[in-house]
């Protein structure tokens, strides 16, 4: 199998690359600077050597040349200006010899060049064999009629030439070291703010919105800085945006699929809890009448009095599911009043003494003696009716059954309702609360119960917004909800 190389492009930093490149910049000025000085200062050098030695012999033709002063002054002017003069009379004779120490020797001479002019005066180039070196010869004509010729050797011109160059070399490259140590400063605090946004826009894409752009500059870094923040707040925004939907719409997921769990299982237990008395109302139906044919009306209206129970506890059932549905459908509203809690108790629990006498339960009561509420009298009566039937239901042992009322906080009651019996297992403790949720089914069907009684509890409570639950205690277990007090007045 052949393998695929990738290129991968070698990462270089901004801040290196602007150096480089500006570093480079200058360097390259450098050098064609160096490259200008090197081909043109020795021809700047000789141009200026040249009218430096016609400025010299007009000085000498303005000057008589005859006097012992006159030939010290040609000295001087020799010594400053690094030439050699001779004067010749009209006749040819030497007036002056030069006394610098590079006079024009004897020998074979060549003159590589000549430029005339037109006061009879020329410039020419000679190389002299015999010293084996070049000059500059100017010649010009004397008022007198003589000549004068003046030498300069052109070893010392590109000397100067030369030196001069050295000497801008040195300063170039001492000017170019420091124009890189600028540079190197400049480059980092120009791209400071460009690897700042770098780093940001890493953390941008990794969903980290924490950091910021600090660059405050009046330029377009600036306004880029800006624009990252701004993006930055929005990409932020947005994604909080959709996390929340996105958490919502799994919450109505999970919201929907549970409703429809708690449809199909309500079904399946509405169901059942009505093939049970309608196979018996159609068993007994048919026996009644079997036995009314044969003359057995006595039997046959006992059957008759089966069926009627079991219609009631149709009934019963219905009339049920109709008030949870009302409730969890939000189409039962709760009516508020101010009324005495204890007093609704008492009232109950006198109402219901036989009930707990026929089933040889003990009921006690631990209440204050006023507590004035807030809530549905009706609704909160169900509560408790709910309960007690619970607790009947289930209670055993010492088959003690207990109700009190205590200050939850400075605003709520507790209700709470105990009865001794055995504790809820602890994967029901959560179940109990949903329609049709029964520990104890065969008992249960036996008592005539539908397991909805707690579930219109916490219907109930959700109504008031109020708070509802159990634990099991050391000999039992104890229903509780909250219960608004009645404002203070």
């Amino acid at each position: 199998m052949r393998k695929v190389q990738k290129n991968r492009t070698r990462f270089m930093s901004v801040r290196l690359k602007l150096f480089l490149q500006i570093g480079a910049i200058f360097l390259a000025a450098v050098l064609f600077i160096l490259s200008l000085n090197r081909w043109f200062l020795p021809v700047i050098y000789a141009y200026n050597t040249k009218r430096n030695m016609q400025q010299v012999a007009e000085t000498v033709v303005q000057t008589a040349a005859d006097g012992e002063k006159e030939f010290d002054r040609l000295a001087a002017l020799e010594k400053e200006n690094g030439v050699s003069i001779d004067l010749y009379a009209a006749d040819g004779e030497q007036l002056y010899y030069g006394k610098t120490a590079f006079s024009a020797a004897a020998g074979k001479v060549t003159v590589q060049d000549r430029q005339e002019y037109d006061n009879g005066a020329y410039m020419e180039t000679r190389y002299f064999e015999k010293e084996k070196a070049r000059f500059f010869v100017y010649v010009c004509p004397l008022p007198s009629g003589g000549t004068m010729e003046m030498y300069c050797r052109t070893s010392s011109v590109d000397e100067n030439a030369n030196t001069a160059i050295s000497v801008m070399a040195l300063t170039s490259v001492a000017a170019l070291a420091s124009a890189l140590l600028v540079v190197y400063f400049y480059s980092k605090r120009f791209t400071k703010p460009l690897i700042e946004m770098r780093d940001v826009t890493k953390h941008i894409s990794d969903m980290d919105f924490s950091r910021q752009c600090t660059a405050k500059t009046n330029d377009e870094i600036g306004e880029l800085s800006q624009s990252i923040n701004r993006l930055s707040d929005s990409l932020q925004e947005t994604l909080e945006d959709l996390s929340e939907k996105n958490k919502k719409l799994e919450d109505d997921i999970a919201h929907e699929q549970r409703v429809d769990k708690m449809r199909k299982d309500f079904i399946s237990n509405v169901s059942h809890e009505l093939k049970t008395p309608i196979s018996i109302i159609q068993g007994y139906a048919e026996g009644a009448k079997l036995l009314s044919d044969s003359g057995e009306c006595q039997k046959a209206g006992n059957y008759c009095e089966i069926i009627c129970a079991e219609a009631e506890r149709m009934n019963a059932l219905v009339l049920q599911l109709l008030e949870l549905s009302q409730y969890e459908s939000g189409g039962m509203q709760a009516q508020k009043e101010v009324f005495d809690l204890c007093e609704l108790i008492a009232q109950y629990m006198t109402a219901a003494s036989l009930r707990f006498a026929d089933a040889g339960i003990t009921c006690s009561c631990d209440l204050p003696e006023h507590g004035l509420c807030y809530a549905d009298q009706t609704k909160i009566r169900m509560v408790l009716n709910n309960f007690i039937s619970n607790a009947c239901a289930h209670v055993s042992g010492e088959k003690r059954i207990c109700v009190s009322v205590k200050d939850a906080d400075e605003t709520h009651y507790f209700l709470r309702v105990f009865n001794t019996g055995a504790p809820i297992a602890d994967e029901d403790i959560d179940k109990i609360w949903g329609s049709f949720y029964r520990a104890d089914k065969a008992h249960s069907r036996e008592e005539g119960r539908f397991g909805l009684g707690l579930s219109i509890v916490s219907e109930i409570q959700k109504l008031h917004g109020e708070q509802y639950g159990v634990q099991n205690l050391a000999n039992g277990v104890e229903f509780w909800v909250t219960i608004q007090k009645a404002p203070a007045q």
